[in-house]
């Protein structure tokens, strides 16, 4: 669900728009109809109509920058009715006391007749309609639709005040996921550099001792990935070509360290197409695969290949599984870092499956491209 545009400053924007809105039409509008009725405007009568319109607009006024924040918004919901009925209760007494001084022998018009008040030329332009001469309605007291009106502007104008809230909690609670996301994925991925480190120190510590010529040349290929960890795996995504050749590399500096009786290959397809991935998403079970899958005793193997279908990129290891560590693989660092990244990366739009079948353990992930 995209939520940008409920954010404090678009979501103010259109309460102002709307707020402005709706009062300006309400106050505009009995010039209106008294204009298309009498081709004039009687100002005593606009005046006398927005008289009736100033209690609703202070109620109003009041509940949203006061009582609203003050009491509803600190979780005090009883605070807020009690102080609410009392402003509804005040603000009537207060108007039905003013009309009253001001036109002491008028009787004061219902204010929900003043809301839709028309000039009095509609009850002739009526009578002639329908041939009768309008009878007088009983009025109900002008209190009782203050009160009402006032009751539907409170309610309304609180039930929008609650939405936009809700909707930018909702906002605020997915930014703080996304950020727990980010941190996490940078954590996981630095993760990967001293791990790969460790077990490529190892390796080349191995050769240092019968071998000094290809430590060197394996300190050597070591710089090369150790500058990709360093500066290019920083890049999110980064381009799938980079991660052959990283990939490509790593497996060099792992055959000088075996001999040539293990069976390490590599497949991809010789036309990458120009994608972008994760950075160093496959390299845990890469490394696994050679930590776990490789004896000096018997025969061993790590096979890799590299996939493209028509809308997934499949990325699959399978190494030679020896008895001493046959439960080991499936619970490294590798296989749960990698779950946890994937699962990060792609909610659940992807496939990653570890297994062992007569002695071959096998690592496969599927991403969307």
């Amino acid at each position: 669900m995209n939520l940008e545009f409920l954010d404090k400053r678009n979501s103010k924007s259109f309460e102002l728009i709307f707020i402005s809105s709706f009062w300006g039409l309400l106050f505009t509008a009995p010039l209106f109809f008294q204009w298309i009725n009498k081709d004039t405007i009687n100002w005593k009568i606009i005046f006398n109509i927005w008289f009736d319109y100033l209690p609703l607009f202070i109620i109003f006024c009041i509940n949203r920058y006061i009582l609203i924040p003050l009491f509803l918004f600190k979780s005090r919901p009883s605070f807020y009715l009690l102080f609410a009925t009392l402003l509804i209760a005040l603000t009537v007494l207060g108007s039905i006391t003013i009309r009253k001084q001001l036109n002491p022998q008028q009787t004061p018009p219902s204010h929900g007749e003043a809301l839709l008040q028309f000039p009095d030329s509609n009850k002739a332009l009526k009578q002639r309609m329908t041939g009768k001469e309008e009878t007088p309605m009983s009025t109900t007291p002008p209190y009782i639709n203050l009160i009402l009106l006032s009751i539907l502007f409170v309610g309304f104008d609180t039930g929008m005040k609650l939405s936009v809230k809700w909707a930018q909690a909702l906002q605020q609670k997915a930014e703080i996921e996304k950020e727990n996301i980010k941190n996490e994925l940078a954590f996981l991925r630095n993760q990967i550099s001293p791990h790969f480190l460790m077990n490529t120190l190892n390796n080349i510590h191995s050769l240092v001792d019968f071998d000094t010529k290809e430590a060197k040349s394996s300190i050597a290929k070591l710089s090369v990935l150790m500058r990709h960890l360093l500066y290019e795996s920083d890049e999110t995504p980064t381009a799938l070509v980079k991660e052959i050749n990283f990939i490509n590399s790593y497996i060099e500096l792992m055959k000088l360290r075996f001999c040539e009786e293990v069976d390490i290959q590599f497949n991809s397809p010789e036309q990458l197409p120009d994608i972008t991935i994760p950075p160093l998403l496959f390299t845990n079970i890469l490394e696994n695969a050679f930590k776990y899958g490789i004896s000096y005793e018997k025969k061993s193997f790590v096979h890799i290949s590299l996939l493209i279908h028509n809308n997934e990129l499949e990325f699959s290891v399978s190494n030679s599984v020896h008895k001493k560590i046959k439960t080991t693989q499936q619970s490294g660092i590798g296989i749960e870092n990698t779950e946890k990244r994937l699962k990060l990366l792609y909610n659940t739009n992807y496939t990653f499956t570890h297994t062992e079948q007569e002695n071959v353990f096998i690592s496969t992930i599927k991403i969307p491209i």
